[in-house]
């Protein structure tokens, strides 16, 4: 389905007419005319808790969700959030028919056609472990070969794992990995922080796993290089992340997620 597509003319326009005002005899006199739409910018992401979720969870949407609607706001937009398959997000990007990707890493294979922004957040992949584990000390991925490990199945870090020559127990889901866990079938269960620990307050698990950290990585938001007009976008985005964490918007959004 393609997007329907914001008009960067039409901004200008907007931006320029929203008040006109004309000097007659020393005195200034408004011009008013019919309200304006705020322009709208068309957006693809996947479901992706609690960065960006598709369905409203306790009235909360997702941080990056939140940043990038916020950030937009600032600017003179309205975001236009669509949830997509990965790979078709990819796609839209892409192809320019969206103006980016809510949110990814950087990967030299999208700079062909991405443009990053400042980091809106992070994202940390390591092992959770049992309270309380004794365990060899863990520094590098390497060094669970051998060990009781396990991943969800369809993950990078399972084919990771896999590839070192350890030998993971497939989780189906990040739920049934971390009751396996809890339940002493493995010692070490590889997966990313933030999305992990949000199921883990979830399910009511808090105390009973630690957090063995192996690797940190930004999130941006990826600008599409054949959006029309995306040069006129990322420094005005920069700049309103900037204001927001200046002012304790950003921490606030992150706040309700912990």
């Amino acid at each position: 389905m393609a997007l329907e597509l914001s008009s960067m003319t039409a901004l200008h326009l907007v931006r320029r007419a929203v008040a006109a005002v004309a000097v007659v005899s020393g005195l200034a006199f408004a011009v008013s005319g019919p309200a304006l739409a705020t322009p709208r910018i068309d957006i693809v992401t996947e479901d992706y808790p609690p960065y960006e979720m598709a369905a409203e969870q306790d009235g909360l949407r997702g941080f990056d969700y939140e940043v990038a609607t916020e950030a937009f706001r600032r600017m003179g937009y309205e975001a236009n959030i669509l949830f997509l398959p990965w790979k078709r997000a990819l796609n839209e990007a892409e192809t320019g028919r969206a103006a980016g990707i809510l949110t990814c890493a950087h990967h030299p294979d999208r700079e062909r056609f991405i443009l990053f922004s400042d980091p809106i957040s992070v994202f940390t992949n390591g092992f959770f472990v049992r309270q309380a584990h004794e365990g060899p000390d863990i520094q590098r991925v390497e060094d669970v070969v051998g060990q009781p490990v396990a991943s969800m199945a369809g993950y990078e870090s399972l084919a990771v794992l896999q590839n070192l020559g350890a030998t993971p127990i497939e989780a189906q889901t990040t739920e049934l990995g971390l009751k396996m866990l809890a339940a002493g079938r493995f010692d070490y269960l590889m997966g990313a922080l933030e999305p992990t620990e949000y199921i883990i307050r979830r399910e009511g698990m808090t105390d009973e796993f630690e957090f063995i950290t192996l690797t940190t990585r930004d999130f941006h938001f990826c600008f599409s290089k054949k959006y029309p007009g995306v040069e006129e976008l990322i420094s005005p985005f920069n700049e309103a992340l900037a204001e927001m964490r200046a002012d304790g918007t950003y921490d606030a959004i992150h706040d309700k997620y912990r």
